[in-house]
């Protein structure tokens, strides 16, 4: 990361405790509106919150009902929104509208954790997995009505590597780790050359890409819509003419990314008005189904305001905010085999049971620290005190699960987590254990008459602060004085960077369904606040830690084995444990819980459930409305 207030880079979760905000950058979001009523935080795509409701994430509500008269018109809501070009999004927002504006070569359906082909008809990959070989669909047109080629593809990755606008470059160069040559910046470091980028048209039809090294998780990071098709030239004939002589986007670019997006998805941009409301309609040429008329998305930030227009049935899908959620409300029908839920809740305050449905998240909310400001026992202390589960049944109200690994229990290593976390958690799984807090500390030095004072930093969330005030009481018969004080979030990001946080919240959500996307954060190398690349602010060394070499060798190990085969898959499983146990040791992460996603929606709207990846990944093309009530 070349700039710290660049937070595209890091996909930090704003954790709220009601949900996710409006943005996923990837890995980063906060309180979600967009109507998905989901209890952690519902991740998705893109990253960073600026808004701060204490909500669910939510798709709900429209103020006017029907669009233009549209009864076959998804009713939604949303937060605000930034932009609509796919390698200038980090926001959730954005990214819900523009998965709907454009296809990629690969797709989440809906949202679950296993990528299919989208755009992509086939594909083929070399014996050591580093190019892979994709032909392309037939049949398939740009809402301008242009035919898809090869020759598109090439444009929109060298767009996503290269363009100024461009939020997304790491996910191409470094994270896939497409071949290219690099340049000096001017600056002493080293920039992306334009032009050099290991993707050819072979054929109108045909695109070969070659990677630096095979990695494991290459379809999946092409699904992200980042990597989505524009039509070549849409704004600019190279990346650099998007930017005119006074360095500001030229108009061109402006008009794409606010009025005038092209690209091959099922629907068509129609309008967007900032801050009011987003409308797209269903695309005639699809090569797909498209089973309703559109969507439209009012734009609201307050919880309470979203939860009145899903009440008044403006909102095909309602969003019910932690101060009105009722867990004793929720009846379980019935539970798949990957731990979606499906049931009812209510009634709900306008008389009305809704639909409901729960999936586990790839997406965890944790404790950070400043390791190189906190000492070693006062993190333990942390530790030893925080009871995960009560935390999340009593503050959370239940709508997460108890987090002791960094990595999600849907992608933890041979299905192992909750066996580890019983069997090895050392600081007392499902318990508080103040006095054993006290011991470490009183072993280091402190006692009544010493205390430690620390910090905490938190996103204004009334559910964090709850959690804070909980430990604050516990910590302090443990000889610990915590102070509490809140920050927008873009602060916390900005002062996490410089390295002047002390104990934090944050979370992260998943980039690619895999154990390194969240273990990449506590790798002590990366987490060196004095460098402008640091993916997260433990400052975690030896010198602050017993078992940073730990980390830093099993992640060496992970570098050293990311391809897609079974030998590199058992490697990088061992080092993933290593890991994690390492984190146990020093505590630069203490893990709070892990988020769920959920959907409250009335019986006129056939929705079907998203998985993992969460809701904003989803398309709603095959959604459909019935009469409303």
């Amino acid at each position: 990361m070349t700039d710290r207030n660049n937070v595209s880079r890091r996909r930090f979760l704003q954790a709220t405790g009601g949900t996710a905000a409006a943005v996923a950058i990837a890995g980063c979001t906060g309180g979600n509106n967009e109507g998905e009523g989901n209890g952690t935080g519902d991740g998705t795509q893109e990253t960073t919150t600026t808004s701060g409701n204490e909500s669910t994430t939510t798709e709900g509500g429209d103020s006017g009902g029907d669009s233009g008269g549209n009864s076959n018109m998804l009713q939604l809501a949303n937060s605000t929104m930034t932009t609509l070009d796919p390698v200038a999004a980090t926001d959730t927002a954005s990214g819900r509208v523009i998965q709907q504006i454009f296809n990629s070569l690969m797709n989440y359906p809906n949202g679950e954790t296993s990528v299919e082909n989208q755009l992509a008809e086939s594909y083929e990959t070399s014996n050591d997995n580093k190019t892979y070989t994709f032909t392309l669909r037939e049949g398939v047109t740009f809402h301008n009505g242009d035919e898809l080629t090869a020759q598109d593809f090439v444009y929109s990755f060298e767009r996503l590597a290269g363009s100024p606008n461009s939020k997304r470059s790491y996910f191409i160069l470094d994270s896939l780790g497409v071949t290219h040559e690099t340049e000096d910046d001017g600056e002493g470091g080293q920039t992306y050359s334009a032009g050099t980028l290991g993707v050819e048209a072979v054929d109108d039809m045909t695109i070969e890409m070659t990677l630096e090294k095979a990695f494991h998780s290459t379809l999946e990071m092409l699904a992200y819509t980042s990597f989505a098709a524009i039509p070549q030239g849409a704004v600019g004939e190279t990346p650099a003419d998007e930017m005119g002589s006074g360095g500001n986007p030229t108009q061109a670019y402006n008009e794409f990314a606010t009025s005038a997006p092209v690209g091959t998805g099922p629907y068509e941009f129609s309008t967007w008005e900032q801050g009011t409301e987003a409308e797209v309609t269903a695309y005639s040429d699809y090569y797909g189904e498209v089973k309703n008329g559109g969507v439209h998305w009012q734009i609201i930030e307050d919880s309470q305001a979203l939860y009145n227009y899903g009440q008044n049935k403006n909102s095909d899908i309602v969003s019910i905010p932690s101060s009105q959620y009722d867990p004793s409300k929720i009846s379980i029908e019935n539970e798949d085999d990957s731990g979606r839920k499906f049931g009812t809740y209510g009634p709900m305050r306008n008389g009305t049971t809704a639909n409901y449905f729960s999936t586990p998240l790839l997406l965890t909310y944790y404790v950070g620290f400043n390791m190189e400001k906190v000492e070693k026992p006062v993190r333990q202390a942390f530790a030893y005190v925080m009871n995960q589960q009560t935390m999340v049944e009593q503050v959370f109200k239940g709508r997460g699960a108890p987090a002791y690994h960094l990595t999600p229990p849907p992608v933890y290593p041979n299905g192992n987590y909750k066996q580890h976390a019983e069997e090895s958690y050392p600081y007392g799984y499902n318990q508080s254990q103040v006095d054993q807090a006290r011991q470490v500390m009183e072993e280091a030095g402190y006692g009544p008459d010493n205390m430690y004072e620390v910090q905490w930093t938190q996103y204004d969330s009334t559910t964090w602060e709850e959690m804070a005030k909980i430990l604050r009481d516990q910590l302090q018969a443990a000889h610990i004085k915590m102070n509490i004080e809140k920050a927008p979030f873009s602060t916390l990001l900005q002062r996490g960077g410089n390295g002047n946080l002390e104990a934090y919240t944050l979370g992260w959500i998943a980039d690619w369904p895999e154990a390194d996307n969240f273990l990449q954060l506590i790798n002590p190398p990366q987490t060196d606040t004095s460098q402008a690349d640091a993916i997260s602010y433990l400052n975690w060394s030896s010198d602050n830690g017993d078992a940073a070499q730990q980390a830093t060798d099993a992640w060496e190990t992970v570098s050293n084995n990311l391809a897609p085969t079974d030998s590199a898959a058992q490697a990088r499983n061992e080092a993933y444990v290593q890991m994690e146990e390492a984190n146990w040791e020093d505590v630069g992460f203490l893990n709070v819980y892990h988020g769920i996603g959920e959907r409250f929606w009335y019986d006129w709207l056939d929705i079907e459930p998203y998985g993992g990846m969460g809701g904003s990944r989803q398309m709603y093309n095959n959604a459909t409305v019935g009469d409303r009530q």
